[in-house]
């Protein structure tokens, strides 16, 4: 039993919140006090009890979707991941304990409100754009939004995409919170300064270093939220790329899904025509930021796909680490290019989009 000594309290209330978000249990304990200036022991079994109960249950769902991966067990608080030998700097308001990420405002009232404002806004502006500035078709759509919106789903969602451009591809609107994306942003471009840092925490942007490799703590971070139900979209080729042929996929994506205590939902995602709208090559440095209009847009959204029985042989040490997230990223990269030759192909016969 664990004991800790506070100042004696008096107290006025004790408040027991049990909630579910994506499907995790979260245990609040508030117990509101006014301190006397007197110290006394403490001790705390109730809370222990509950949280043991609420935690097994909780263990119980993710199990039965893992049942047929018999070496997936739950994340535990205080596991210590793999770090990278590389110094790296995280930006406030992130902080690094032990290997792990950690955003602390996130739990604040206020942040999450201040948050989905900044997600909201900036996806209203991303939309508006892609249908009155410039001609967009989507295919797919809503397949990928009856799998978001499921409110039985407790499985995470990995959306993988190519990197045309710099543009935010946010055109989803009236989600809550806990239902929208986190991704991975490059540290020298989105947290160059104390502002921009702040802005795009807001926006659940993870600061990435390019070359730190895929044991950094902004994977570290990625795969919490991924274990705790949420939707993580990434960006395989690691940088931008204005060309047609897509770059070799880096690692970190085959790291996501082993390290994932609840097993992914991958879906991937192909666009074309954000390049036009925002071309890496202008001579012109000043219009760079400058958005050209008119452009036409195609998005396309593919398929889940399943990594089942790759994690079953890795789990059950049929192949190596190394080997199988080589595996994986290969599958990935393979059904990116079978998207963009399906995207290609609608386009030319002009069939309707699916919206």
């Amino acid at each position: 039993m664990d004991v800790v000594r506070v100042p004696q309290p008096s107290f006025r209330t004790r408040e027991m919140n049990e909630s579910m978000v994506s499907g995790r249990f979260r245990f609040a304990v508030v117990m509101r006090a006014e301190h006397c200036g007197k110290e006394s022991m403490v001790y705390s079994p109730l809370k222990k009890e509950l949280e043991h109960g609420i935690a097994t249950r909780n263990h119980t769902r993710i199990n039965e979707i893992n049942k047929d991966i018999p070496s997936i067990k739950v994340l535990e608080n205080d596991k210590i991941y793999k770090i990278t030998l590389k110094q790296i700097e995280i930006p406030a308001p992130y902080y690094v304990e032990h290997g792990k990420m950690i955003l602390r405002p996130t739990n604040n009232r206020l942040w999450r409100i201040v948050s989905w404002c900044c997600l909201t806004f900036s996806a209203i502006l991303s939309k508006l754009f892609l249908k009155f500035c410039s001609s967009t078709i989507i295919y797919s759509k809503e397949p990928f939004l009856e799998v978001l919106m499921d409110p039985k789903r407790i499985r995470p969602i990995l959306t993988v995409s190519n990197h045309l451009s710099t543009i935010p591809l946010r055109n989803l609107l009236k989600l809550d919170l806990d239902r929208m994306r986190w991704t991975l942003g490059a540290q020298e471009i989105c947290f160059t300064s104390p502002l921009l840092a702040l802005f795009f925490t807001l926006g659940q942007v993870i600061p990435t270093v390019r070359g730190a490799g895929i044991y950094q703590p902004a994977m570290n971070f990625a795969i919490d939220r991924l274990n705790e139900g949420k939707w993580v979209h990434v960006f395989p080729e690691g940088k931008v790329n204005q060309t047609m042929d897509l770059l070799r996929f880096k690692w970190g994506v085959g790291r996501l899904m082993m390290e994932s205590t609840n097993l992914p939902i991958v879906i991937p995602l192909w666009h074309k025509g954000l390049d036009k709208i925002m071309p890496e090559t202008t001579e012109i440095k000043k219009k760079r930021w400058i958005p050209i209009l008119g452009e036409n847009v195609v998005i396309i959204y593919g398929s889940p796909i399943d990594f089942k029985d790759i994690l079953i042989d890795y789990h059950e040490k049929k192949t190596e680490e190394v080997e199988t997230r080589i595996i994986i990223t290969e599958t990935i990269f393979r059904a990116m290019d079978e998207l963009q030759k399906k995207a290609e192909v609608l386009e030319n016969n002009n069939k309707r989009p699916i919206n």
